[in-house]
């Protein structure tokens, strides 16, 4: 039993369905809104995907940019700049995609039988006894397993059942965006990630969905919402004199922006305990990150292959290994990549002076740890029953 119907949660499910293991995927929504802004899929990610047979629908939606930008904010002069594209193919064996998460959500649910996914389940309790797992439903209803797995993200309410945690606000605010691909024609005619990075604050796009649109994330001092949400009620403007003065790319994405959300970052530390008997984590329940490493899809994406291997020889009785298996094979990687993220904010949220240090910063993380985390494949890493 899966709870939570988003990348980690469907993600799993697929997996779990090609193992030939069955499972259900219990969501509180009534239905799939196609809102969201985009996502970057590295190398370790992708593989695994193409793997579970998304090859084909994968580059139906996506875009394969050809390097990652850094420019200066206000002037718009290159700063330095990062090949992907079929450099980072090559060196990895596998792409690197932009694509929107609502999309990568439509192909993940499309590939999962019919029938997985029951909607309106909002899990309440969880029981735990000798024979079984038994999740308690607001309206009432039971559903029994053997296995129960969070997949419902960074306010993860299994995760709260199993153990209660602490957060801080990170203090800074990440606006995500989409606009048409005709605002930024030159993204569409030559695709790729461009960051411009000023004092305190950074600003992202790059192409979605084949190109026909545009995603945009901002990042600015300050505490924002809770939870956030997605609406274009004031954020443009908030945008617009957030980043006065700035390169006129930046300023034209964000007047033509269709969507925009807000999100009030929360710093956490790493989550001490994954699995209680056989209930576990995965993906952002089990290791919330800060975004500033564009890792969180793809560790999802790892969580739910190595899952899948450890619980693919498991039954009732040993179920309960099996999750601690995974934990205990996932916990190191997870742990030293959300230590990156918070790196990479710590660099991006520097105040004062000029910016020119600070690609070169941010470029050394990465280049110090690319090999490591998009080489990685995650079918190697799930230990042996």
């Amino acid at each position: 039993m899966i709870v939570g119907a988003g990348i980690a949660g469907l993600a799993l499910a697929l997996a779990l369905h090609r193992s030939g293991r069955r499972c259900v995927v219990l969501e509180q929504s009534r239905g799939f809104a196609p809102v969201g802004a985009g996502v970057q899929l590295a190398p370790n990610a992708s593989r695994l995907l193409l793997r579970l047979g998304l090859g084909d629908r994968l580059a139906e939606v996506s875009v394969r940019p050809a390097r990652r930008e850094v420019l200066e904010g206000t002037d718009g002069r290159l700063l330095h700049s990062t090949p992907l594209g079929e450099e980072m193919e090559k060196r990895y064996g596998a792409p690197f995609y932009t694509l929107l998460r609502s999309d990568l959500h439509a192909l993940l649910l499309e590939a999962v039988p019919e029938g997985t996914v029951r909607t309106e389940h909002y899990v309440t309790d969880i029981l735990e006894n000798s024979d079984e797992v038994a999740l308690h439903c607001a309206d009432g209803r039971q559903v029994h397993g053997d296995v129960a797995v969070g997949a419902d993200g960074v306010h993860s309410s299994v995760r709260a059942l199993l153990r209660p945690e602490h957060h801080r606000p990170s203090g800074q605010t990440v606006y995500r965006g989409l606009v048409p691909g005709s605002a930024a024609p030159e993204t569409a005619a030559d695709p790729g990630v461009r960051v411009w990075i000023g004092p305190d604050r950074y600003f992202a796009r790059y192409p979605v969905s084949g190109g026909r649109r545009i995603s945009f994330n901002a990042m600015v001092p300050g505490p924002g919402p809770g939870p956030g949400s997605w609406t274009a009620g004031g954020r443009v403007e908030v945008l617009n004199r957030a980043f006065e003065g700035w390169a006129p790319e930046v300023l034209e994405t964000v007047a033509a922006a269709q969507w925009v959300g807000e999100w009030g970052l929360q710093d956490r530390d790493p989550v001490p305990a994954w699995t209680s008997g056989r209930v576990g984590l995965v993906g952002d329940a089990a290791h919330p990150m800060l975004p500033f490493f564009a890792q969180g899809a793809d560790q999802a994406v790892e969580d739910a292959v190595v899952l899948a291997r450890c619980l693919r020889g498991a039954t009732a009785l040993t179920a309960g290994r099996a999750l601690a298996r995974y934990a205990a094979s996932r916990r190191a990687r997870t742990d030293r990549i959300h230590a990156l993220g918070r790196s990479a904010m710590e660099v991006l949220a520097r105040e004062g002076g000029m910016p020119d240090g600070r690609p070169g910063l941010l470029a050394d993380v990465e280049m110090e740890n690319a090999d490591w985390v998009f080489g990685h494949d995650a079918d190697e890493e799930a230990p042996p029953a």
